[in-house]
């Protein structure tokens, strides 16, 4: 701008005479305090209206976004019981209970819990943003009443914690669809919906939140999912992702949940729905841990830096799901699934020294960590022998808001559950044992219930 006055003013000082030059500067000069009169009125119009532009912007993706809340209040009853452990020579020796001092700490012995309350609140969020793109979310909140008595699998003393409050956002993904039709794909990436599978979904009196059948896969992962619908009843799924835990403050009981360490995902699944004594879904499929890293929870100083890659966790199921059996409000389902493990021989050690009373007390290992048992099951490497599961129940709508369930699932011996992030306050699944739950469920608003619960289990 400036080069351009400068080149007038030097044309003009040629051609014009003094006088002639003097008023046209005087023009130009009127030109410049005018045009700098207009960049400075815009310049205060964008600063004052800047504000409601952003309100607007704010506004038209809020006008987006469909928010669905979800309120549910519980109360359980558990009995736990555990059968002998072999060569398990591991006593406590300080306790809040004096009663329990000089007894095996894993080792045949029952709990009987008090009544336990929780609240836990959902925030769903979905959002179309263009006919192929939408957006779904989930933030998570829950309390609950444990403080005192926490379910520490092979722990016959109780810990004690403060009660717990636990928030988390455990759903935030896009998902976009080409082809929109009956045989259409979808790319999902994000956080994905890989937690709240079928059935599980029964007993939280919930959609189906999870795209994979619980038993084979329940936990939190970030990746991305490709489904290719091939026509109205029957999707293929394919998942490339990493797993991780969940804040722990969420699940009550477990005060021993495993970490998973952001092992690799990958798996393969099939849904087909159709008509067989009532609305019929089969899934199958097969997932792989891959650089599967597991440690429990032995106490503060033992993270994650303590275990090793072990090896790679295959997983295979079937199950099928029945609801309106013979048109009646009943609904039935039947899983089962097998755990085939391939140990890459690296070797985890949890064994507690026993040379003398001191060791065993203190209960170190030989690098001087915390252990966890005396028995040989505390070291070694991934176990070579295959596992399965089975999972079995069902609900029975007596009013349109009132229902009742009953399930029951057994794990085998070497059974591996990858349920870390199942969103049961209790991570039965992954029982090796058997495990009943009765329950029941009011719910009186869509988006607002409560559930009474008792569970009975008996880990072998």
């Amino acid at each position: 701008m400036k080069k351009i006055l400068l080149l007038s003013l030097f044309t003009t000082f040629l051609l014009a005479s003094e006088e002639e030059l003097l008023k046209r500067i005087e023009i130009l000069e009127n030109k410049l305090a005018v045009q700098e009169t207009v960049v400075k009125e815009n310049s205060d119009d964008l600063s004052e209206n800047i504000d409601i532009i952003e309100k607007n912007e704010k506004k038209t993706i809020l006008d987006k976004i469909n928010f669905s809340p979800e309120l549910e209040l519980r109360f359980d009853k558990m009995d736990y019981k555990l059968g002998n452990i072999s060569n398990e020579n591991t006593k406590i020796y300080a306790n809040q209970n004096p009663a329990l001092i000089g007894q095996q700490r894993r080792d045949e012995f029952s709990k009987d819990f008090d009544i336990s309350s929780s609240v836990r609140f959902r925030l769903n969020m979905n959002a179309e943003l263009s006919d192929s793109v939408s957006f779904h979310g989930r933030m998570i909140f829950q309390r609950s009443s444990q403080a005192s008595q926490r379910l520490c699998i092979l722990s016959r003393d109780i810990k004690s914690a403060p009660s717990y409050t636990g928030a988390d956002l455990d759903k935030a993904y896009f998902d976009y669809t080409m082809n929109k039709g009956s045989d259409s794909f979808t790319f999902s990436f994000g956080i994905l919906p890989t937690t709240g599978g079928t059935p599980m979904q029964f007993a939280q009196n919930t959609p189906r939140h999870s795209m994979f059948p619980a038993l084979v896969f329940d936990m939190n992962t970030y990746g991305m999912i490709g489904t290719q619908k091939i026509n109205n009843n029957n999707f293929l799924r394919v998942i490339l992702a990493k797993a991780y835990t969940l804040n722990a403050n969420i699940y009550p009981y477990q005060c021993n949940r495993e970490n998973i360490d952001n092992a690799n995902v990958a798996g393969i699944y099939f849904d087909s729905k159709f008509n067989f004594l009532g609305k019929s879904l089969l899934s199958f499929g097969v997932n792989m841990l891959h650089d599967l890293k597991a440690h429990p929870y032995l106490g503060p100083d033992v993270g994650s830096s303590d275990s090793h890659v072990l090896g790679n966790m295959f997983t295979f199921g079937l199950g099928l799901d029945i609801k309106k059996v013979a048109d009646q409000d009943l609904t039935i389902f039947a899983h089962t699934a097998l755990s085939n493990p391939h140990g890459n021989g690296a070797v985890d050690d949890y064994q507690i020294l026993s040379a003398t009373p001191a060791q065993q007390q203190a209960g170190k290992t030989a690098s001087g960590k915390t252990g966890f048992s005396e028995a040989d099951y505390a070291q070694g490497s991934m176990v070579s022998s295959n596992g399965y599961s089975v999972y079995l129940g069902s609900k029975y709508d007596i009013t349109s808001t009132i229902n009742l369930g009953a399930e029951y699932n057994y794990g085998s011996k070497y059974w591996f559950s990858a349920t870390q992030g199942a969103e049961d306050m209790y991570n039965k699944l992954a029982t090796r044992g058997h495990v009943g739950e009765f329950y029941g469920v009011w719910k009186f608003h869509k988006n607002l219930h409560t559930k009474l619960g008792y569970m009975y289990s008996k880990e072998n």
